[in-house]
């Protein structure tokens, strides 16, 4: 088991604590506090090599990284189209943006949003889309892109989780709309929390900066709510920086552990594991396996005996977003029947820095015992 008692679902890289105090040493060097964002600006600059990018925006959280992307992209019309099998904030930035989440389908095969349910939910209400990467693999980027210039609509894509990820070849974080990274804890580069924006538009990239607010005075003539104090404070960078050199020791470890789940649970009836696509690079980050043979309250037994034990595993994206309450207004005028599938039948398992394949031995023989006792163990 992990040194803490408990296997967490969550990435929580620690880079090298030698290597983060060479990066605050350089901002010290260079005026420290006297300068801020000296050190957020060698970042963006790193992240925008990284990415293949043209300008990368970095500000406090991913989080006011998507409502601003969507406050700067979005029409003047109500509606952001989102899928409901997702991030269980993510109607939240719709709202924070001032608009209205319409909740879309997934595409079953892939988990990512349905190209055919955005293309479908399209019309004069639509100001935006904003698509999603799963957490395993990517959404249907040039299918999604080919919708929003066929209608003239914009698109934001939320790539929370596919900071290492390519589509078609291509790297995330390239493609000539705003994406959306988070450096929170749990995510592949820890930045402890933070987000940032890649475009390949210089104005756009501009009007990011004016939202962060860095420069008050400038920030204060902008319209009511397009500005707000989103900083990333310099040690958060010096965190990312030093995770932003170790990301390939980092993409190893996780890639030892997915193959640890793909020994470990060959060949054992009523589970599987969602692969990767590796003819992209990927960063085998998250762990989901299906239990397709049990009922949705099984599968929530299966996690509440695994947490029990110490196993921190989640049902993957329950309850979607549409079928929970909102204190503000939300759409959702089609059956989501692929969304209701996926809600009943997933599992977020251990992954990251802290798991070992030893810890995947234990996990999966837990889950052995427990897919052999549904629905007996869950009387009581």
């Amino acid at each position: 088991m992990s040194s803490t008692g408990f296997l967490s679902t969550s990435n929580l890289y620690e880079p090298e604590k030698e290597r983060i105090l060479g990066y605050v040493d350089q901002w010290l060097e260079n005026g420290g506090e006297s300068r801020p964002g000296w050190l957020v600006s060698l970042l963006e600059k790193r992240l925008c090599e990284y990415h293949q990018a043209e300008h990368c925006v970095a500000m406090s959280t991913g989080f006011w990284s998507l409502v601003a992307s969507l406050r700067l992209s979005a029409l003047d019309a109500p509606e952001v189209i989102i899928p409901s099998f997702t991030y269980r904030r993510l109607a939240d930035v719709v709202f924070w943006a001032g608009k209205v989440p319409r909740f879309v389908d997934i595409d079953e095969s892939t988990l990512a949003i349905s190209p055919e349910s955005v293309e479908r939910a399209i019309g004069s209400n639509t100001a935006a889309i904003l698509a999603v990467h799963p957490i395993v693999n990517c959404c249907d980027v040039s299918r999604l892109t080919e919708i929003a210039a066929k209608y003239a609509v914009p698109m934001v894509i939320d790539a929370v989780e596919s900071v290492h990820e390519t589509w078609q070849g291509k790297r995330v974080g390239s493609f000539d709309v705003p994406e959306v990274f988070s450096l929170h804890a749990s995510k592949l580069i820890n930045g402890l929390e933070g987000g940032y924006v890649c475009v390949n538009d210089s104005a756009y990239a501009g009007r990011l900066r004016d939202f962060r607010s860095r420069d008050k005075s400038n920030a204060r003539r902008l319209k009511p709510g397009h500005w707000l104090a989103s900083d990333m404070p310099d040690i958060h960078a010096a965190f990312a920086l030093a995770g932003l050199d170790e990301i390939e020791e980092n993409v190893r470890h996780n890639r030892r552990i997915y193959r640890a789940y793909q020994r470990e649970l060959k060949g054992v009836a009523g589970i599987r594991l969602l692969a990767f696509d590796e003819a992209q690079q990927t960063s085998f980050k998250n762990i989901v396996v299906e239990v397709p043979g049990v009922s949705g309250e099984e599968r929530d037994c299966i996690v509440r005996n695994l947490n029990q034990a110490g196993v921190l595993a989640r049902a993957h994206y329950s309850p979607p977003l549409h079928s929970k309450s909102h204190e503000y207004p939300v759409l959702c005028p089609e059956p989501l029947p692929a969304t209701e599938r996926a809600a009943r039948a997933l599992l977020n398992l251990p992954c990251g820095f802290r798991v070992s394949e030893a810890d995947v031995t234990h996990v999966v023989a837990m889950i052995k015992s427990l897919l052999s006792d549904v629905p007996g163990s869950c009387d009581g």
